[in-house]
């Protein structure tokens, strides 16, 4: 079974820390806040009615973070919690996984999520063993995109209407990374 990190220092502005319910509250006034933001790309916008939610998944995290099956963190930049970044849909056997990750608006424009994701995607290599490591983007979803493209990640398919978000069918880029 694979192990991670509670904590991952990717420099000195950025830390990622493992999900837990310290930040329950500011993580979920910050989704409700920038539900509109996150909405077009992220569904799971939708799924934060109340509270009570958010702890649910927090639990759900935790448990998967301890079983090796998920490893989700917290982002904060200079302290302060600015979004979220995981590795997910891991094959441990096939040593392939993917990163999804998400960011506060008032976080955009400073180079926090492609610094994440590099220090993220050298982990997965380095640490967890993987070989490949996944990025999946809408074309529109232009944040995104230039993240996996600023870090070198390799377009290898379009899937046609393979994402249904928010009523409207979106295709998906797979960008790849492999080491």
């Amino acid at each position: 079974m694979l192990k991670a990190d509670a904590e991952i220092i990717v420099d000195d502005e950025i830390v990622l820390r493992r999900f837990n319910h310290a930040v329950d509250g500011l993580k979920y006034d910050m989704i409700i806040a920038n539900h509109d933001h996150l909405l077009p790309w992220l569904p799971w916008a939708n799924a934060y009615e109340k509270f009570e939610d958010m702890l649910n998944f927090t639990e759900d995290q935790i448990k998967a973070f301890d079983d090796g099956k998920l490893f989700g963190y917290d982002i904060f930049y200079h302290g302060e919690l600015a979004g979220s970044i995981d590795i997910h849909d891991i094959a441990e056997d096939y040593r392939h996984c993917d990163l999804g990750y998400w960011l506060d608006r008032d976080f955009t424009g400073k180079g926090i999520m492609t610094r994440a994701v590099a220090k993220l995607t050298d982990y997965c290599f380095g640490h967890l063993d993987m070989h490949r490591v996944v990025i999946k983007a809408a074309p529109e979803n232009n944040a995104s995109v230039a993240v996996a493209e600023r870090l070198n990640f390799t377009r290898e398919a379009r899937l046609h209407d393979e994402q249904l978000l928010d009523g409207k069918w979106y295709d998906t880029f797979i960008y790849v990374k492999i080491q």
